[in-house]
């Protein structure tokens, strides 16, 4: 028995084609966030499990720099706990959020900075 050519190619384009549906692209740096230090300090507020983030920016000149948006991502892996949020501007290079944690202990912490169409992830960010 001998199978057309567009039975085989037909099946294999809509196997291409569905495969690269829903795939987002995954945002990329460029050299104006490569060249931002990163500050983050972390203060206890008076409820539970409840922490103030804050993060500073600045360019190689120690000037304060503003970007889009800047998240946070706190991971506690050995317990698979995550917790993550938008921190607010506050003025100019600082930025600064509330965020609660399902529980004390040592949490990873990725701050992401946000320009434009580019995103550069921060991750074992310095820690006043």
């Amino acid at each position: 028995m001998r199978i057309g050519k567009k039975y085989i190619i037909f099946p294999l384009l809509i196997v291409t084609i569905l495969s690269g549906c829903g795939k987002s692209k995954e945002a990329v740096s460029n050299k104006y966030l490569d060249s931002i230090n990163v500050a983050l300090s972390d203060e206890p507020t008076s409820k539970n499990a409840e922490h103030t983030y804050q993060v500073s920016l600045t360019n190689p000149k120690n000037e304060l720099v503003n970007v889009d948006s800047v998240e946070i991502i706190l991971t506690m892996k050995n317990m698979n706990h995550k917790a993550e949020g938008k921190l607010k501007k506050t003025s100019k290079g600082v930025y600064k959020g509330k965020i609660k944690l399902p529980m004390d202990g040592s949490w990873s912490k990725t701050i992401v900075l946000n320009k434009g169409e580019h995103s550069r992830k921060v991750n074992g960010t310095f820690i006043k």
